[in-house]
């Protein structure tokens, strides 16, 4: 008995040494300062031994303006968010300027490091932003963490409400879901060609959304198939290109190129 009382006394001695020990370096847990002293000491080990924690890079929450407009219409068309990355990919070819356009436009908003990746055995580039609180703030912009066409689009309403707003997310739509291309069609046997342009999408509230946007333009769309709408008047693409306009170089050199024709 007389021996077990020692091993005991011994043993909280011990105790008692580690817990000043343990205070010492990672702070108190039950005080604020020792909480986050805790938590730097724990994310300099993770860096150290490279265990592939996750950790919550603070981003600049931007303001709601034509920019971040543009964005979030970028990231509805050709981006998908899941946990821990938001990425935007096309195509690597026809659109690697557009793709450095969005790096440079995602890293002035959130400043925080923004990747491009491609492989030279596929066609695909990818932006690619590495942080949780961007996924977070892309969901409450009504963008799903997966599949935007299972779960559903909801565009925010401070884009919506606002003409200027509603502008530069249809601009970002268009730029990556959307093409310009030499418009065929014969009449009375003749055959003629004009420049049209076409905006795909399989989520339904994505294309109203488009639609709605080019007729309070002004502008006359026309949809003949479930998931893609067309402007093919003359007047109607020139005059959105010169009230939404586009970021993406390809779809400037083809406007550019087709209406010479």
């Amino acid at each position: 008995m007389v021996r077990n009382a020692k091993y005991l006394l011994l043993k909280q001695k011990a105790g008692k040494l580690g817990g000043h020990a343990r205070i010492a370096l990672y702070g108190n847990p039950g005080t604020v300062e020792g909480r986050a002293k805790g938590g730097r000491n724990s994310q300099l080990t993770h860096r150290r031994l490279d265990t592939g924690f996750k950790r919550l890079r603070k981003i600049k929450i931007p303001k709601q303006t034509m920019a971040f407009a543009e964005f979030v219409g970028i990231v509805i068309g050709d981006g998908h968010v899941d946990r821990y990355q938001t990425t935007i990919s096309t195509n690597s070819e026809t659109d690697f300027a557009h793709a450095e356009y969005v790096r440079n436009l995602a890293h002035t908003l959130f400043g925080i490091p923004v990747t491009i990746n491609s492989r030279s055995s596929s066609l695909v580039v990818a932006v690619v932003i590495s942080s949780k609180a961007v996924c977070d703030l892309m969901c409450r912009q009504g963008i799903p963490q997966g599949s935007k066409q299972r779960l559903g689009i909801r565009f925010p309403d401070w884009i919506v409400k606002s003409g200027e707003y509603t502008k530069s997310c249809v601009r970002g739509l268009f730029d990556t879901d959307g093409c310009v291309f030499l418009d065929t069609h014969r009449i009375r046997g003749k055959s003629y060609q004009s420049v049209g342009i076409a905006f795909a999408n399989n989520e339904p509230t994505v294309l109203a959304f488009f639609h709605d946007a080019l007729v309070d333009l002004g502008l006359h769309p026309t949809q003949t198939s479930p998931h893609r709408i067309f402007l093919r008047r003359r007047r109607d693409i020139e005059a959105y290109f010169r009230l939404v306009g586009t970021s993406n170089p390809k779809h400037m050199a083809r406007f550019s190129a087709f209406r010479k024709k």
